[in-house]
């Protein structure tokens, strides 16, 4: 499992940054001083080339998935293996901007940044592990996964994202920020999605279901059926957890039928059942 010293990744903070500077809504947040610092800071690098190229990307949970499928080498930053995530940017533009995420490091020198602020990392990394991280049931999810192959990073700067992705079909990571809460929801989606995505194909309810839930204009980044069936199922497993862990039912089932905005996942009762029936 995670590193429970420093949970902040140098990769997706200094991705993080890149998409802060591009305009990114998501990632520009300033809610605490840390966050003032990183815009501050890197102020005067808004027209990096690194900057420009990622302004027409989309950001959300491409950025992280970008970040985990890169590793450091030698002062230098090359894709695990070689091998390019699945993420919406294309094989040309990732490879682009690894080359452009390079540039800036060494321009920046932001190496040097992210060492003088370890103490603060593992400041904040033990606030989340003795609030959140260390609460955690990892017993209940060998019923699923492996869990050490569970990791977790932890970002000061980019709230209030939470993401999840999968590295070589077998480490499973997940982003959170600010109190972490959304931790159990994130290590569901690494046995929620793949079943998710199952039911989607096969089963025509279901897939009504989801395909309704849709809201473009709300929550465009659950954008499509496929990916709020992954939504769906995991937000299930949440509520099993939560139950199983001595939770009210109605309760956990009201937040998730209501994130965000009223009834934007209005069948989350009946998925629910389906996960139960499954679980017996």
């Amino acid at each position: 499992m995670s590193n429970i010293k420093n949970m902040v990744d140098e990769r997706f903070e200094l991705a993080a940054l890149i998409f802060r500077l591009a305009g990114h809504y998501e990632y520009g947040f300033i809610r605490n001083d840390y966050q003032k610092e990183v815009a501050e800071t890197f102020a005067n690098f808004v027209n990096h080339e690194a900057v420009e190229h990622v302004k027409g990307l989309f950001g959300y949970s491409d950025v992280f998935l970008f970040s985990v499928y890169i590793e450091k080498k030698d002062g230098k930053f090359i894709f695990i293996e070689d091998i390019i995530p699945f993420i919406s940017w294309g094989e040309t533009n990732a490879r682009d901007f690894l080359k452009l995420f390079n540039d800036f490091y060494i321009d920046t020198n932001y190496a040097e940044f992210y060492s003088s602020h370890i103490l603060y990392f593992e400041e904040v990394t033990q606030k989340f592990v003795d609030e959140t991280y260390g609460d955690i049931d990892f017993e209940w999810f060998k019923k699923y996964v492996n869990p050490s192959n569970l990791r977790c990073i932890f970002s000061p700067s980019s709230e209030p994202c939470a993401y999840c992705a999968i590295v070589n079909d077998t480490i499973f990571y997940c982003l959170v920020c600010g109190d972490g809460s959304a931790i159990v929801h994130e290590f569901c989606h690494s046995f929620g999605t793949p079943l998710a995505h199952k039911w989607y194909a096969k089963n025509l309810e279901f897939k009504k279901w989801c395909d309704d839930s849709v809201n473009m204009e709300k929550m465009d980044f659950y954008g499509d059926g496929r990916t709020m069936a992954g939504e769906y199922v995991t937000r299930a497993y949440d509520v099993l957890y939560k139950v199983q862990h001595g939770g009210n039912l109605e309760a956990a089932l009201a937040q998730e039928r209501n994130h965000q905005f009223e009834n934007s996942f209005p069948y989350i009762e009946e998925v629910y059942k389906m996960v139960l029936e499954l679980e017996k």
